[in-house]
This record gives C-alpha cells, sequence and structure tokens, in this order.
C-alpha cells in the first residue's frame, strides 16, 4: 500500500469514528425522545430523580437496543471502502453514499421496531398497565419490556447488517441482491415481533403453574428475568438465522437461488432450534438442580433462581446461534 492509500485509509478509519462518536451521543437523545413519545404519561426526569428504578431500567434498555442496531450501520460506512486500491472517486463516493444509506436504514428500522415492541407488548399483556406500574416503580415489568426490547435488537441486527451487505456489493449482487436484502429487513422485522409472542407462549407451556402477567404485576421480579430471559434467548438464536437469507450471496459463485433457500432453510431452522433448546435448557436445569423446586421459587420471588435460569437460557442461545451459522451457507454452495 502507497502511502497515499494509507493516509486515505487513516482518514476514512477517523471519519467512522467520528461519526460513531456523534451517533453514540445521538442515541443518548434518541433514546430520550422515544421514551417520552412512547410513554408520554411519565416525566422520565422527574421519575428517575425519584429514585424509580424500573422506569431506570427501561430507558437503557432502548438506548442498547438502539445503539445494538445503529452500530451496525456506522460500520456500513467504510465497509465498501476499506480496500481503495483500484477506485477512483466516483467509486470510493457511490460507496460512502452506500454506507450512509445503510445507517439511515438502521436509524430508522431501530426506531420503527421500538415502537412497534411496545404495541404488540401492550396488546399480548392485557392484563397489565404499564405506563402505572412502571410509575409505580414494578421492576418486574421494567425487567421484562427491558427484555422484549433487547430482543427485537438482537434480530433487527441481522437485517441491518444484511441490508447493509447488499447495498455495499450492489455493483456484484446488482438488483437481486439488493432486492433479497430488504426481504431480509422485513422478514427480520415480523420476526422481531413474533419473538414476544414466542416467548409469552413458551413462558406459559414451561411455567404452566403460573401465571406471568399476575406475577408481573405483582411485582415479581424473578419472573421478569426468566421472561426476559426466555425472549433474549430466542432472539439470539432467530437473529443468526435471519443473517443467513444473504449469507449465501457473497461468495465466490454468487446464486440467488440458493441463497434463498439456504436463508429460508437456516430461519426455520434457527426457530426451531431456538425452542428446543430453551425446553431441554428447562428440563436439564430442572434435574441438575433436584433440591431446588424451580416453580415453587421463582413464585415466590427468589431472584437467585430467576437470574441462574436466565444465564442458563442465555448461555444455552449463544451456543445454538454458533451452531447453526453455516447451514444457510452450506445449502446455498450446493446449488
Amino acid at each position: 500500500m502507497g502511502i497515499e492509500q494509507a493516509v486515505s485509509a487513516i482518514g476514512l478509519g477517523l471519519l467512522q469514528l467520528v461519526v460513531g462518536l456523534v451517533l453514540a451521543i445521538g442515541c443518548i437523545y434518541i433514546g430520550f425522545i422515544l421514551f417520552e413519545k412512547i410513554l408520554k404519561e411519565i416525566d422520565l426526569q422527574e421519575e428517575l430523580k425519584r429514585g424509580n428504578i424500573a422506569i431506570g431500567i427501561v430507558m437503557v434498555a432502548i438506548v442498547i437496543t438502539l445503539a445494538g442496531i445503529i452500530s451496525r450501520g456506522v460500520s456500513g460506512i467504510t465497509s465498501g471502502i476499506s480496500d481503495i486500491s483500484g477506485m477512483n472517486v466516483m467509486d470510493i463516493l457511490l460507496n460512502v453514499v452506500a454506507g450512509i444509506v445503510h445507517l439511515i436504514i438502521g436509524i430508522v428500522l431501530a426506531v420503527v421496531a421500538i415502537y412497534m415492541a411496545f404495541g404488540i407488548w401492550g396488546k399480548i399483556t392485557a392484563k397489565i398497565e404499564e405506563t402505572s406500574e412502571l410509575k409505580n416503580n414494578n421492576t418486574a415489568i421494567g425487567v421484562v419490556m427491558a427484555g422484549v426490547l433487547i430482543a427485537v435488537g438482537f434480530v433487527i441486527q441481522g437485517s441491518v447488517s444484511g441490508i447493509g451487505a447488499a447495498i455495499a456489493s450492489w455493483s456484484v449482487v446488482g438488483i437481486g441482491g439488493i432486492v433479497i436484502g430488504l426481504l431480509q429487513l422485513a422478514v427480520g422485522l415480523i420476526l422481531a415481533m413474533a419473538c414476544i409472542y414466542i416467548g409469552f407462549s413458551l413462558f406459559n407451556k414451561l411455567l404452566t403453574e403460573i401465571d406471568l402477567q399476575d406475577e408481573l404485576n405483582k411485582g415479581n421480579t424473578a419472573i421478569g428475568i426468566v421472561s426476559a430471559a426466555i425472549m433474549i434467548t430466542l432472539s439470539e438464536v432467530i437473529g443468526g438465522a435471519v443473517g443467513g437469507i444473504t449469507s449465501g450471496l457473497f461468495g465466490q459463485n454468487i446464486n440467488f437461488i440458493g441463497a434463498i433457500v439456504g436463508g429460508i432453510v437456516q430461519l426455520i431452522v434457527g426457530i426451531v432450534f431456538a425452542v428446543i433448546a430453551i425446553y431441554i435448557a428447562f428440563r436439564i436445569w430442572d434435574k441438575i438442580t433436584a433440591k431446588i423446586e424451580e416453580t415453587n421459587e421463582l413464585k415466590n420471588n427468589n431472584i437467585a433462581v430467576g437470574v441462574v435460569m436466565a444465564g442458563v437460557l442465555i448461555a444455552v442461545g449463544f451456543v445454538i446461534r454458533g451452531a447453526i451459522g453455516g447451514i444457510g451457507v452450506g445449502i446455498a454452495a450446493a446449488f
């Protein structure tokens, strides 16, 4: 690499750092505005001054969810020009524009996803008045709502990465790649919302003796932690599978049919394995801890049991996410 190219590469890296810093600060502002738009009856600053932990948890979850999704867009600004050798000025400008488009998509999708997550959670939990419970510092509600938001963020991150990869490689993959990237965005948004429904249903199937909404209304933090962990575990696995929709597009021999089939199969396998993994984790944990009656302990708000069960679930999710990663690529390569 010549001196000019080295200087250009360093300049681009510094540009990305500056953009990242600006957006990191922007996440705080956007998160603050989003909170006030979605929970209009709550004065965020006054509640924080009163020491309302539930409100603090939800606010932090909004910012983390925004940051997680937007961070994928930040990397897209320079990903298309990481190697500028052989590029002319127009190529560099086009790739920078593509990165900015990727970033804008990430920001918009993050905001839309958070709005939708609040709306869907409100419909599922008809017995819970979230605003009142949060104002009453119900930490169980705060924890489970944070889990919902973070879970949605995990799934959407995979979608944003996919459209970014398609945009960055548009000159190679063409319009077909962009279409698949947009399809991935739509699927990711749908599945992010589905995670909430699936997580809620799974909790009720696994812990049949516990009424989730009643326990949350009572402020049972242990229950809130476990239900949040179920949703996060689902999203870990499904988020990785969503990324598989475009994974087959960027090999040496691009095959759109193989990419689509491989991505869909990986997605289906991811959803099935996520559910199975959570079931198995519960059963194995129950056998290992013969001295603990988990259902009773959770109903008695034993936070220690809730935290450990949450850790087990999330750990299983990380392992399964890695395990399914090669399925879509393998199928795409077979075509």
